[in-house]
């Protein structure tokens, strides 16, 4: 995906510590943006990984509420 192409609600961002630490803890790929239907599903599992610094540089909980309020925000726009 190209970022010139994106817009806010057609992606969700992520850094590349957490891009690294999700392929860790899940063992997939992940790029910096990734389709909001996709990372809804990722935070329904990361709900179930062990709270590591490996997996979560950020901490566990900041990751998911980080990627739950880009979900949001994606719903919103999506919604009209």
């Amino acid at each position: 995906m190209s970022e010139n192409n994106l817009t806010n609600c057609d992606t969700i961002r992520l850094t590349s510590a957490t891009a690294e630490g999700l392929e860790r803890a899940l063992g997939q790929d992940f790029y910096r943006y990734e389709l909001p239907d996709r990372m809804a599903w990722v935070v329904w599992q990361l709900k179930e990984v062990d709270d590591r610094p490996e997996f979560f540089p950020c901490g566990k909980w900041a990751t998911i509420q980080e990627l739950e309020r880009q979900l949001e925000k994606a719903a919103e726009y999506w919604k009209g």
